[in-house]
Formats: C-alpha cells, sequence, structure tokens
C-alpha cells in the first residue's frame, strides 16, 4: 500500500534551512491517511466503531530526519513517497520519503493507532479501537518493536531545565476533532528548544524520535523542560499535574545558515 504526491518547494514547504518539518509532518500524514481510507474503504468522516461513535487515527510516535548537508531548495521539484512498513490492528507504521532529482533528503515515520474518547467531549481519556479495520497484519514485528519503545519512553528519566510554560489557544492549536494537533506537539517542543539555545550557534535537528502519551483542554498550560548533551537534546512536554504528554529526543548539530 503507497501512495505517492507531488510539489514544489516554495515558501509554505521550506524552514529557515531546508524541508519544513511542520510541512513536512501534515503531509506525512495526510498521505498516511489516505492509505488508511483507501484501506477502510471509508473517508475519514466515515470511521465509527460497531457502536456507532467517531473513532479516530492517533498518532502514536513519529520520526524525522533531513540531509542537512544536501537540503531542500526553493523551486525543487518534491515527490512524497508514502508506503505503509508494518499493520498490526489498530496499528499502522508508514514512511515517507520527499525525493528530489532522485534522491531521498528527508524521511517521516508514522506510527498510529484508531481510538475513541471515552468521555464525550474530554481530551483525557481515550480508548483503543479494534473490530472495524480489517486489513491483513503486514510485518506486525515492527508495529511491536515500536509500541516497546513507546511504553520504556512513558517512564525515561529525563534531565532538563524548565524552557517554557505555554498556554494552550484551541483556536490555533486544535484540529477538526478537537484535539491539539499531532505536529503542534512538535512545534511546542521546536519553540522551547530554540528559547533555551537562543544565546547559542544555530542547531538544527538532522534527526527527532517522538512519543505521545495524552492530550489535553482548551486553556490548559504545558510545561516544556529542555535538556541538552552535546548535540543531543530531550524535551518533555508535560501538564501541571506533572501528566507526561510527548517527549522528542533530537540530534542538532550547528548549522551554518546562509543569509538571504
Amino acid at each position: 500500500m503507497q501512495t505517492i504526491s507531488h510539489f514544489i518547494a516554495g515558501l509554505p514547504q521550506l524552514d529557515i534551512h531546508t524541508l519544513s518539518e511542520d510541512w513536512g509532518l501534515a503531509t506525512a500524514l495526510e498521505n498516511h491517511w489516505q492509505i488508511l481510507a483507501e484501506s477502510m474503504g471509508l473517508k475519514p468522516s466515515e470511521w465509527l466503531d460497531s457502536q456507532g461513535d467517531r473513532m479516530y487515527g492517533a498518532v502514536i510516535s513519529l520520526s524525522t530526519a533531513f540531509d542537512l548537508d544536501d537540503p531542500i531548495r526553493e523551486d525543487d521539484a518534491i515527490a512524497a513517497e508514502t508506503e505503509f512498513l508494518s499493520i498490526r490492528k489498530p496499528h499502522a507504521l508508514s514512511c515517507t520519503r520527499f525525493v528530489v532529482d532522485g534522491k531521498a533528503k528527508a524521511e517521516i515515520q508514522i506510527l498510529s493507532s484508531f481510538i475513541k474518547r471515552k468521555v464525550r467531549g474530554s481530551n483525557k481519556k481515550f480508548a483503543k479501537v479494534r473490530e472495524i479495520w480489517t486489513a491483513e497484519d503486514v510485518n506486525g514485528d515492527l508495529v511491536d518493536n515500536e509500541l516497546d519503545r513507546h511504553h520504556a519512553m512513558k517512564s525515561l528519566v529525563a534531565e532538563g531545565d524548565l524552557a517554557m510554560e505555554y498556554e494552550i489557544n484551541r483556536i490555533q492549536d486544535f484540529n477538526t476533532a478537537d484535539f491539539l494537533y499531532f505536529k503542534n506537539f512538535v512545534r511546542i517542543a521546536k519553540a522551547a528548544e530554540w528559547r533555551q539555545n537562543r544565546s547559542e550557534p544555530t542547531r538544527l535537528n538532522s534527526r527527532r524520535e517522538c512519543w505521545y502519551f495524552g492530550n489535553v483542554e482548551d486553556g490548559a498550560t504545558v510545561l516544556a523542560h529542555v535538556g541538552r548533551d552535546g548535540d543531543a537534546c530531550t524535551t518533555v512536554l508535560s501538564d501541571t499535574d506533572g501528566r507526561r504528554l510527548f517527549v522528542s529526543v533530537a540530534e542538532t548539530p550547528l548549522v551554518s545558515i546562509a543569509e538571504r
């Protein structure tokens, strides 16, 4: 199962150096969703469980990788090539490669699961939905490995300083399902990382791994703790009760940014 979408790199697709991580995440998940919908024979708005409750595809973990030495440039023709590497229902693992002139210059992997709210209108408790998706399992051990890592990262001991407090804003942070959108966790983490490192030379992430453990309500305060050890950067987002929401582990080498 795979799909390919095509783009010309311009301001929406690029950041200060290469492909925008934010745009890349949205594009990779859009392709991931397209394959899920084709597999189920249902549009996302029709994803209902056996009780008629709306179910959603939730991102459980993801990873990004960028070639910072050979970045994607303005006017490059990009092919976003997405394929499913593994299915173990209700989970699916995809890989999207962003290819320019036959060379992959960025890659994003996404692990998703089907969930539904346990309490209507609440973003704190969810249940996994297993009985609707009927695709055959493929390479299930890959999903199992990712789930083992997800479990381990929930209790990761991470040393870091409080870099930022962020108040969740439903208008700009939530998606149409009324959840804090998956890529906005990354956006908040990146803002905290930049704030913590602003007085130092520019660091960009060549690789990032992320794990998701919860969601939040409108108006909640998210605390971002950032720890650095050389090029390694660990960012933990939690709520004010100490509930861990998200962990990012990134490789952030020094990068010389050309003036424009």
